[in-house]
């Protein structure tokens, strides 16, 4: 997995992910910010009534909104990989698989239906670990990252997956892998928390997944074509 994540890394530079780097920065900032105001709208509803606090609730609203945004706004991003996914994947295959054939690619319904419904899941997993931050705070951080983990791992595994796959080998090879997929999921997790970096973590997570695809489902010895 680490290799994957290093080769990963390693493409950044190359031309057409570049391109595709500028719109997933435009796009993860945009989220952001609209994940700053839709939570800064839902605390200053909750603590409307605490006028008596005054400037204290403000000040801890306003801390509040941007730990949340901070922490939501890479897995809502996550839910539009679908834009972009197919032109990461195609650049990965042509560096590292020069002889795959054309994929036939992820059908628009299917992928708008894939990314509503992780937006959906993510959403609801997350507003269940804030209540579990509440009550047990110390579980929380290893909640959040097994939970989104699982979620993240699956959604960029399956979508890459689907463009070469029938959904029923999608589905066994995922459950062969779980625990990798789960451990790469868990990886992006951490690293969408991180400054900067996840600015292009849609990108990075769609490029690991196609080395760790490629990978499981190849006979063993019939690696990836260059570094």
């Amino acid at each position: 997995m680490l290799l994957a994540f290093a080769r990963a890394l390693g493409q950044l530079l190359d031309g057409r992910i570049l391109a595709l780097i500028g719109g997933c920065v435009l796009l993860s900032l945009a989220t952001f910010v609209g994940a700053w105001f839709a939570m800064h709208w839902v605390l200053s509803t909750l603590l409307a009534g605490w006028e008596t606090t005054g400037t204290i609730v403000d000040w801890l609203g306003g801390l509040a909104t941007i730990v949340a945004a901070w922490f939501l706004f890479p897995l809502v991003t996550s839910a539009f990989v679908g834009l972009f996914l197919e032109s990461a994947a195609r650049a990965v295959e042509a560096r590292h698989y020069p002889g795959l054939g054309p994929a036939p690619g992820l059908p628009l319904l299917t992928g708008i239906g894939a990314s509503v419904r992780f937006l959906a899941v993510v959403l609801g997993a997350n507003a269940l670990l804030l209540v579990l931050a509440v009550f047990f705070p110390i579980a929380y951080p290893v909640a959040y990252l097994l939970v989104n983990g699982f979620l993240v791992g699956r959604e960029y595994f399956e979508l890459v997956a689907l463009r070469r796959l029938r959904p029923d080998a999608v589905r066994a090879l995922r459950l062969e892998h779980q625990g990798e997929v789960i451990a790469a999921g868990v990886v992006f997790a951490i690293a969408f928390a991180v400054p900067f970096l996840n600015l292009v973590m849609p990108i990075v997570a769609t490029a690991t997944m196609v080395h760790l695809f490629e990978t499981w489902r190849r006979p063993r010895g019939d690696q990836a074509v260059g570094g």
